[in-house]
């Protein structure tokens, strides 16, 4: 995952076992190496659609370039790496709650993938504003 992001999913932190207890199980071992190791080999794999040039969805082959793809395509990842362990219903649950949320939103027309759908990967706009935001006063949520 690019540095940009790396500190949204808490990669860096360390967390004790409740209790104070050293006897925890070990992490289980990733399936897939990165968010475009998993989009190559399995979720591009099962999202069979017409995509760009007229139709319902839009979609960038150089999808990592876009600082939102790259965090959903990581969060979708993550959430798969958690979900697979679940017997019963850990699948369905990735597909309806992680999935298809957003993929929905990434390969809307009016989504990130938006300038690349009739000519190809277009680098999103570096002078493009973030989402706007006035630091709330202090004690507003005191």
């Amino acid at each position: 995952m690019s540095e940009e992001f790396a500190d949204a999913f808490g990669d860096e932190e360390e967390h004790s076992p409740a209790g104070g207890h050293s006897h925890t199980e070990p992490e289980p071992e990733l399936v897939y190496s990165s968010a475009v190791e998993f989009f190559a080999d399995l979720l591009a794999q099962s999202y069979l659609r017409e995509v760009n040039e007229g139709a319902a969805y839009a979609w960038c082959p150089e999808w990592y370039k876009h600082p939102e793809a790259l965090i959903r395509m990581e969060a979708i990842w993550r959430a798969w790496e958690h979900l697979r362990l679940e017997p019963a219903l850990g699948v369905s649950t990735w597909w309806l709650n992680h999935a298809d949320p957003h993929m929905r939103i990434l390969m809307d027309k009016e989504g990130p993938f938006k300038k690349c759908a009739y000519d190809g990967h277009k680098t999103p706009a570096r002078d493009r504003n973030a989402l706007p935001h006035t630091t709330p006063e202090a004690g507003i949520f005191d």
